[in-house]
């Protein structure tokens, strides 16, 4: 009598068990971290590098950087916008320094750099969002004087801006003024973005 109303203890909770096990399988999979900065772009998505081979010892390098939100002011845009080319032209020297060292090169020059910016407008309309010039009561109970965005409603003030760079390299045995040394770049950059090329970097193309 014990042993089967066990087991009709177990057959009744046997459903729950593995929902519960499912459910932690798609909790694990939804917290997984997103592949670092120094990734292919094919890997991560929506951000990256990528190179083709243009022969002679001479590649095209590119890397999108991810999507960052700024305020549609002019100020706060062009801060972004500096922000975002100098990560971007720095991951594209990165990977480009790594081309060189999988190539047997010291070094590389770069040639032809191309700017690429890419803005999308947040529309979305937000009720806590609209224009008001009197003293204010935040719905959390902050208080304040001056430009207040709601209650009355109105669009996000707010657009995300994503920077590409696209350059050329030609590998190099010798360096010359403005030139790239490898082992350099690679190591001085590690240090200016610890942990963007993950555990351990990425086979260069």
């Amino acid at each position: 009598m014990a042993r089967a109303a066990w087991a009709g203890v177990i057959s009744r909770w046997r459903p729950l068990l593995a929902g519960a096990a499912i459910a932690g399988a798609l909790s694990a999979c939804q917290i997984r971290p997103p592949p670092p900065l120094l990734s292919p772009i094919e890997i991560a998505g929506t951000y990256g590098y990528a190179d083709t081979a243009l022969g002679d010892n001479r590649y095209q390098i590119s890397y999108r950087g991810p999507s960052q939100r700024s305020l549609r002011s002019p100020g706060a845009r062009q801060q972004t916008a500096a922000a975002e080319h100098t990560q971007a032209y720095d991951f594209a020297l990165w990977h480009a320094a790594q081309i060189a060292q999988a190539q047997g090169f010291v070094g590389f020059r770069v040639s032809n750099v191309r700017t690429n910016v890419d803005t999308l407008a947040d529309d979305s309309y937000d009720p806590l969002y609209g224009p008001d010039y009197s003293p204010f009561h935040r719905p959390w109970g902050w208080r304040g004087v001056g430009p207040y965005w709601g209650p009355y409603g109105g669009p996000s003030p707010y657009l995300y801006v994503q920077t590409e760079i696209v350059f050329d390299i030609a590998l190099l045995q010798s360096l010359g003024a403005g030139d790239y040394g490898a082992s350099d770049t690679i190591a001085q950059l590690a240090k200016t973005y610890p942990g963007a090329a993950g555990p351990s970097q990425p086979p260069a193309g």
